[in-house]
């Protein structure tokens, strides 16, 4: 089973990552009177029921004095529904074979719970509105993420496992 934990600022609390991609993005002249809303969160594969994951979420991953969490098997609508109306969703996730050291301390911090994760992989996930898609385009590559390291999706994630990369294997000349 795939799971997404995402988190959000709590209700009353500033959204500091969306603050820092409006100035980026401002200081780039790339979108004026931009609208932005940020999360980030964890993709989780394991042999987990959702009374595991909610358990993950409310002793381990998500800190409700400043945080909200929300949860679901990846593909549930309620993951991807925009706060406040916003439009665009855009994903950002750490390549497949990319170092993810969050999730790899997830992944041991979910053992202590004596639950067992195959993979964990960290995401980072925006709302915009009213961005058109050039726009969108030169935000994702400029502010958002580092092609090299960074995989960018668009809309809401459509996988039912996680990819992880494979080793690698030398081939001398």
């Amino acid at each position: 089973m795939l799971w997404e934990v995402d988190i959000y600022p709590a209700e009353g609390q500033p959204d500091a990552a969306a603050s820092k991609i409006i100035s980026e993005a401002q200081e780039l002249a790339l979108a004026e009177g931009l609208k932005v809303w940020a999360a980030r969160g964890y993709l989780i594969e394991g042999n987990l029921d959702r009374a595991d994951i909610q358990r993950l979420a409310r002793e381990l991953l998500v800190d409700p004095v400043v945080e909200r969490g929300v949860l679901g098997e990846v593909g549930e609508t309620t993951l991807a529904e925009p706060p406040q109306g916003a439009g665009v969703l855009v994903h950002v996730l750490p390549k497949p074979g990319v170092m993810d050291p969050v999730a790899q301390s997830a992944v041991a911090a979910i053992g202590d719970f004596n639950l067992q994760a195959q993979t964990v992989r960290t995401l980072r996930k925006y709302w915009f509105d009213d961005l058109p898609g050039d726009k969108l385009r030169a935000l994702c590559t400029k502010v958002l993420a580092n092609e090299a390291i960074d995989e960018v999706i668009v809309g809401p994630l459509d996988f039912d496992q996680l990819k992880i990369g494979s080793p690698y294997q030398f081939e001398p000349l």
